[in-house]
């Protein structure tokens, strides 16, 4: 009594239940066990549904909405996060319409040039100079700065993230041709490409034609990317690193050490840097445990020839924690944040931080 079900068209439906029976209704809904008497036989099955789920809470919420707003719980189910029932709040239907807004507007800021390359400096600790950094990229949107939160995750899960990762390279390699012209002294910069990326078959060659046009030489970029625990993402990694190693542009590994990084990285992977993850270091107390398996990864990282940075440092202590197991070039706020690039050439011209 006093519940609905319709039917919107298709295999869709809708229903307003009440609260406290809405555990008995998706226990009911995630499978329904059948029988069919057919010709061959008695045939067992089960009939289940994906749901969509959201608490109404206004009694003065228009009926649009109450159609909507499940809706978009039941997109997220099926196409985001692959699970059989989501229930959705207002804070996350508010960010979903955002990241839908995101998407709107993104090809239209890639033409006017929104989108501005930042430039977070890598630190030699021993000497406190500057020997590298990392184009990182910001949306100025009427005058403000839309959070990297808000637009990454949409145009990485549409895709529409490797138009943007392209347009950062361009600009990191023009701005470099710049400066040289200008007699600035060169450091390496590193881009981030997303994993999402490897889906364009012709993504090295393109990354290769980019830095050729520029004329900047390969040894001054690196490329960024991250570890996957997915095999068809893991193969498709590894070719890519291969391409662009014959090509002779260096690859870095970032976030090494989140998640399931595996050891297999450092012996399949042609990379040339070691990015370890700021989660290393992101406590207040450092324990033997955190010293000894940092320092494993350092010392076989480079005995293999590879480059080591820790990024994430912003206190002395956490400094002072990683140069102990090893690691020297350090990128985070205890130096520098990401600097617009005006400041980041005034920081080309006086190398040397004014730090222990």
């Amino acid at each position: 009594e006093d519940e609905l079900i319709g039917h919107l068209g298709g295999d869709n439906f809708m229903a307003l239940i009440h609260r406290e029976r809405q555990e008995l209704m998706t226990e009911f809904l995630a499978g329904v066990p059948l029988e069919l008497d057919l010709k061959t036989g008695r045939r067992k099955f089960t009939l289940a549904a994906t749901v969509g789920i959201w608490e109404i809470d206004d009694d003065n919420i228009e009926s649009g909405e109450i159609i909507s707003r499940p809706s978009m719980a039941l997109n997220q189910a099926k196409n985001v996060r692959h699970k059989n029932v989501v229930i959705i709040s207002d804070d996350q239907i508010a960010r979903i319409r955002q990241q839908k807004s995101v998407l709107a507007e993104y090809k239209e800021a890639l033409e006017k040039e929104e989108f501005k390359v930042f430039y977070q400096p890598k630190v030699d600790s021993r000497t406190s100079c500057l020997v590298g950094a990392e184009g990182l990229v910001r949306w100025m949107r009427d005058g403000k700065t839309v959070s990297p939160g808000i637009f990454i995750p949409p145009l990485e899960e549409s895709g529409e993230i490797l138009l943007l990762d392209y347009y950062v390279l361009k600009h990191v390699c023009m701005d470099m041709k710049r400066w040289e012209r200008e007699g600035f002294q060169l450091v390496k910069v590193s881009v981030n490409f997303s994993r999402k990326d490897l889906r364009d078959s012709g993504l090295a060659e393109n990354i290769n034609r980019i830095i050729e046009e520029t004329g900047i030489d390969k040894k001054m970029i690196e490329i960024e990317v991250t570890e996957t625990t997915d095999e068809e993402e893991h193969g498709a990694l590894t070719a890519f690193i291969n391409k662009l190693y014959d090509y002779g542009i260096m690859t870095a590994i970032d976030d090494f050490g989140a998640g399931y990084s595996s050891l297999s990285t450092l012996r399949e992977f042609r990379v040339k840097t070691l990015k370890i993850d700021r989660s290393f270091i992101n406590t207040d107390n450092f324990s033997w445990k955190d010293e000894i398996i940092l320092k494993d990864i350092i010392h076989m990282a480079q005995e293999l020839g590879m480059d080591i940075i820790t990024e994430g440092v912003e206190r002395q202590d956490q400094l002072f924690f990683v140069n102990k197991a090893g690691c020297f070039i350090i990128q985070g706020y205890y130096y520098d944040k990401p600097l617009p690039i005006e400041d980041f050439e005034k920081r080309l011209c006086k190398k040397k931080y004014d730090k222990l």
